[in-house]
């Protein structure tokens, strides 16, 4: 039996799984939650938010489909003011929700921790998504100072983390495939599998470049590496969301690799037969794993690093000190295009 009539053999019997009891359709998780006292600083996040009504009618508008896509552009953007109109300014920022609370601009009690007393943000993907996180954004232009101007665009660092980034896909060293099983509809499927890899053009050399910078469609790739296990997911108003454990992504940059081993990692992105667009990325990275990835850079330069690093860090307070994190959040943006594998 496929998850699809399983869970609504489940709901038959009686047992909540987040399908309606009622005829009316099929009830969606809640995507994304919001404090139910926003007026608390900082709050829980235990709310669905409002949103499109979540239960609605899932049709299979054809068999089972196995759906494959190239990331063809990607960033790593810094957070952007954005007044809300309703209250205190809110940025925006690439990310997700990690530590299920929203610290809105920062809490300023004494006894706040990490997490509590760094800054969150709206999605800038998807507007309900509030209590962001995503720290490693405040980083970035400290990353690019320590570049050499010679390794970046136009002699330029700043800016120059999100050269790299697409200068690595469009030269064939960081491929990154999605594959996506079980599609039985664009705008609202209940299950599905998503797989991602880290793939390469067949027999070596660079992928077929598209208009505006990114890859081409329609391209035949060979996975080198699955980047952690298959995932199940859904399709809500053409948004697939899905979470995976691990997700490695490399950086190299001038005569460095930034490796970012996101965990609690997060993916959306609106899905099409022949594209993903308003990609989003998000998870959590060690501090010492950034410390490791500056040594390479500046060995000696360890204890400054850990310092800058551990006073943004914004996951997992220490027990010996809540004040300060063992981790960091992180979000990026993408999109896609259609590909084989």
């Amino acid at each position: 039996m496929d998850s699809k009539k399983l869970a609504c053999a489940v709901i038959a019997l009686g047992m909540a799984y987040g399908c309606s009891s009622s005829p009316a359709g099929f009830t969606f998780p809640p995507r994304d939650e919001t404090c139910s006292d926003p007026t608390a600083v900082p709050c829980a996040t235990d709310t669905p938010a409002a949103e499109t009504a979540r239960t609605v009618e899932v049709v299979e508008t054809f068999a089972d489909r196995t759906l494959t896509y190239v990331v063809s552009t990607i960033q790593l953007p810094e957070a952007t003011p954005d007044p809300d109109g309703d209250g205190p300014q809110r940025s925006r920022a690439a990310g997700f929700n990690v530590d299920s609370q929203d610290s809105g601009n920062g809490s300023m009690a004494l006894d706040a921790n990490c997490e509590q007393f760094n800054q969150d943000f709206v999605s800038v993907t998807d507007a309900n998504h509030v209590g962001v996180d995503n720290a490693l954004q405040g980083l970035v232009g400290t990353i690019e100072g320590l570049l050499d101007a010679e390794d970046c665009p136009g002699m330029m660092t700043a800016g120059c983390l999100d050269a790299n980034l697409q200068d690595q896909i469009t030269s064939g060293s960081l491929l990154l495939v999605i594959e996506v099983t079980g599609v039985n509809d664009f705008m609202y499927d209940s299950s599905i599998t998503m797989q991602m890899h880290l793939a390469e053009v067949p027999g070596g050399g660079m992928p077929m470049a598209g208009s505006g910078g990114g890859l081409a469609g329609g391209q035949m790739f060979s996975s080198m590496m699955a980047l952690g296990t298959p995932v199940d997911g859904d399709i809500f108003a053409g948004r697939l969301r899905a979470s995976t454990s691990l997700l490695p992504l490399t950086i190299t940059a001038g005569g460095f690799d930034l490796a970012l081993n996101i965990t609690q990692a997060q993916v959306r992105f609106n899905i099409t037969e022949n594209a993903l667009s308003t990609g989003a990325i998000g998870g959590v990275i060690t501090v010492d794993a950034l410390v490791e990835a500056a040594a390479g850079i500046m060995p000696g330069i360890e204890d400054t690093v850990r310092s800058v690093v551990e006073s943004v860090a914004d996951v997992t307070p220490t027990s010996a000190d809540p004040a300060v994190c063992e981790a960091l959040s992180l979000g990026l943006t993408f999109t896609g295009v259609d590909a084989a594998l």
